[in-house]
């Protein structure tokens, strides 16, 4: 009887071992960027910027002192005069450009100019230098219109999103989609890149800071991210309730042959 007593004793702490273990295994698992060793403190380069591509949409804006010279490049609500004699324009916005299957946009007097390849401030600077034939000191202002991304898998919200900002994060990516699911492998996200004809695949960890090493975690624009159901999620729906329900059987049946033999002493 004592030896019996002593079996379910040692059974007991064992399961209470392993329960304990289980828990710490899973929300190792289920946390953001793990930190085992507490606070840290990293320098943050701010000198990530876009490549432009081929299908990106552009929306390209002129300015400058000699509205003259601006006209063939923009495109105004009306033409005034003020008290001073000068011309007083009031600009619509920029004008929307697609990069063609060759890298270029077709631009007013300049004609095709190649910009696929280069970053937005490059493009910026680019167009500033060849517009300084025709227009003194010229103001280039470029925005990407479709800035887009998708996220599919074991997110809230699959799909495809639009964003107005050119710089962003792996992490602001899938906060967009509402977040991963309970049943969303987080130290195996997929992303893939199409980039110079060839297309890239990307392997995320995103419970370990390594991340902020990788190539992908800024986002470019038509990135596929592509979250992979993990091991619980093979259990959803009747056979998961079902191995819950033998589970807890097992464990309650076990507890009262324990109890039964402990009265018995």
């Amino acid at each position: 009887m004592k030896k019996l007593i002593s079996l379910g004793k040692l059974a007991l702490s064992i399961l209470f071992l392993s329960i304990s273990l289980t828990s710490c295994k899973i929300r190792e698992r289920l946390v953001y960027l793990h930190n085992p060793v507490g606070d840290t403190t990293q320098i943050v380069k701010n000198t990530y910027s876009p490549i432009l591509r081929v299908d990106d949409q552009l929306s390209i804006m002129v300015g400058g002192s000699d509205q003259e010279a601006l006209a063939p490049f923009q495109f105004f609500s009306g033409v005034g005069a003020n008290g001073g004699g000068q011309q007083n324009m009031q600009m619509m916005g920029g004008i929307n450009y697609l990069i063609d299957i060759n890298g270029n946009i077709n631009f007013p007097v300049l004609g095709f100019v190649h910009l696929a390849g280069k970053t937005r401030l490059e493009a910026v600077i680019y167009l500033q230098e060849q517009l300084s034939q025709y227009v003194e000191k010229p103001v280039v202002n470029i925005e990407i219109k479709n800035f887009k991304f998708t996220v599919l898998g074991q997110v809230k919200a699959p799909g495809i999103h639009t964003v107005s900002t050119e710089r962003l994060t792996i992490l602001e990516a899938i906060g967009k989609a509402g977040d991963l699911q309970i049943t969303g492998l987080r130290n195996n996200v997929l992303v893939v890149r199409e980039m110079n004809g060839q297309r890239i695949e990307y392997r995320l960890d995103l419970t370990n800071k390594s991340i902020y090493n990788s190539p992908a975690f800024y986002i470019c624009q038509n990135d596929v991210i592509y979250v992979e159901p993990n091991f619980t999620a093979n259990f959803q729906g009747t056979n998961f309730q079902t191995y819950t329900q033998l589970g807890t059987t097992l464990v309650s049946i076990f507890l009262s042959v324990f109890t039964l033999i402990t009265l018995t002493k």
